[in-house]
């Protein structure tokens, strides 16, 4: 029985690359024939690339995961972030942790394809619809200047050939309260909360929230309550009061979010 031998991996060396080639007969002398999109990417193009890369990411990336998924070396990246940093991006970065892309940046105007208008339009709707008067302010205003950036994608007429729904909001809190809430998480403010559990039993509170969510039929906050001395969720129509404090969370609130997250693991970002 013959076995032919496995076909060689693309040059870029990549884990995450699939392509594989076909070796040239010997013969002819030349080097294998090899491609992957990768290997076709300009300079240029891989410098917009990082950017869009870094800025959808919350967490630093190392310049060994950008080498990788890239397919350069990290010598490359570092050349790289240095020539994004000289034109005025601004990428934070230190050793042993990785690089953050920082908002202010101009960027030019993006090309969406169908599927991710599709999911834009329907992230603005639901904001749109389930947020508070602020909230759905913002997202008619993000949509405005995304519709004056890709006019033929977001253009007049565009958002009704895109068949997806979103149901309104149901209020739980007044828009006043769930503002002074997402304003407490993002001063990072002990809020007092007068809440009412389950079996009607009210009771007063101390809690330090750290995300707002919106599930089906609810909407819910996550927070550490000072009186359980434990995360909880706690569903925002059986708030019956709420004061945001003027006392600060005695943690950082992404350390805070992390630990909630890894509490709740059916909940994600």
């Amino acid at each position: 029985m013959r076995i032919g031998r496995a076909r060689p991996r693309c040059r870029c060396r990549a884990r995450s690359c699939q392509q594989t080639y076909d070796p040239v007969p010997l013969y002819r002398r030349a080097s294998p024939r090899f491609s992957c999109h990768h290997s076709r990417m300009t300079r240029s193009e891989r410098l917009l690339a990082i950017l869009d890369y870094l800025r959808g990411r919350t967490q630093p990336v190392t310049a060994a995961q950008l080498a990788e998924h890239f397919q350069v070396s990290e010598r490359s990246i570092y050349r790289d972030v240095s020539s994004l940093n000289r034109r005025g991006a601004r990428i934070d970065g230190s050793a042993g942790v990785g690089y953050v892309f920082r908002e202010g940046y101009f960027l030019p105007p993006l090309a969406f394809t169908a599927e991710e208008a599709a999911a834009i339009l329907l992230g603005l709707r639901f904001v749109l619809r389930r947020g508070d008067a602020q909230l759905a302010e913002a997202a008619r205003l993000a949509r405005a200047k995304i519709a004056a950036t890709a006019p033929a994608t977001f253009g007049p007429g565009t958002e009704r050939a895109v068949p997806l729904l979103v149901a309104p909001r149901r209020p739980k809190l007044s828009d006043a309260r769930l503002q002074a809430l997402r304003q407490a998480i993002a001063s990072e403010r002990v809020v007092a909360l007068s809440y009412e559990d389950a079996d009607g039993r009210l009771t007063e509170r101390q809690i330090w929230p750290v995300a707002i969510g919106w599930c089906e039929e609810v909407e819910i906050v996550g927070a550490w309550c000072a009186l359980r001395g434990a995360f909880r969720t706690f569903r925002l129509d059986r708030v019956r009061g709420l004061d945001v404090l003027d006392q600060p969370f005695p943690q950082p609130r992404q350390a805070l979010l992390a630990a909630y997250l890894k509490h709740e693991p059916g909940i994600q970002l």
